[in-house]
């Protein structure tokens, strides 16, 4: 069974500028164009995936990872990896005083409750920051309690994918047809941006903004 990526010099030291403008990834976009956070810049980080990833993750071996060889994974062991990342939001929230969103993660995951924490700690600390991501660890985990800790802000939303206990959740569905019959089933949401009816994540904002769950179409 894999442990880490396949793609192993992808994996970089942690620097300032980890967190990438989302104008380089054409699903997220640069700006968010509508909802609470209309108009903050989208930034993202991206980790190595399943070297920071639950193992009772459901997509472990066909982790999307698997199609991205050219994506820098940040090394979230490096013992700088939180002071870089810290010195990394500081600029941004000067850069950025009316707010800024991050993408967690493109890839990996929340590694230590204590990582959660980190996060806790800065979206307290750093007014500008707004998050938003996907994970996992089941809500009623030791770090899923932490998570949903943290989802209490109304500047924070993560979704736990794969996890029937909550509502605030994501699945993913094999095709467009699988994805109508949980739709029909379960009152989730489709991606719009996966069906062609928004062009990126900073037109639609679902995935913040509501309640419901929301089903991806593997890709």
């Amino acid at each position: 069974m894999l442990t880490n990526t396949k793609f192993k010099k992808t994996i970089k030291a942690p620097t300032p500028e980890m967190l990438k403008p989302g104008r380089n990834n054409k699903k997220l976009k640069g700006i968010i164009k509508k909802g609470a956070w209309k108009g903050l810049p989208i930034y993202s980080l991206t980790l190595e995936e399943r070297a920071s990833c639950p193992t009772n993750c459901e997509q472990w071996e066909n982790c999307y990872g698997n199609n991205m060889p050219f994506a820098n994974r940040y090394d979230h062991t490096d013992p700088k990896f939180l002071r870089m990342l810290d010195v990394n939001l500081t600029v941004l929230e000067h850069k950025h005083p009316s707010g800024f969103v991050v993408r967690l993660h493109v890839l990996g995951d929340f590694f230590s409750k204590a990582y959660v924490k980190f996060w806790e700690d800065r979206l307290e600390t750093h007014t500008a920051l707004r998050v938003w991501g996907y994970t996992h660890h089941r809500s009623e985990s030791e770090i899923g309690k932490a998570i949903n800790k943290l989802n209490v802000s109304d500047k924070c939303a993560v979704r736990f994918s794969d996890d029937e206990d909550t509502t605030f959740s994501t699945t993913v569905a094999k095709n467009v047809d699988q994805a109508e019959i949980v739709r029909a089933k379960t009152g989730a949401l489709i991606c719009p941006e996966q069906t062609g009816k928004t062009k990126n994540c900073g037109t639609c904002s679902l995935c913040w903004a509501s309640e419901k769950p929301i089903v991806f179409i593997e890709q």
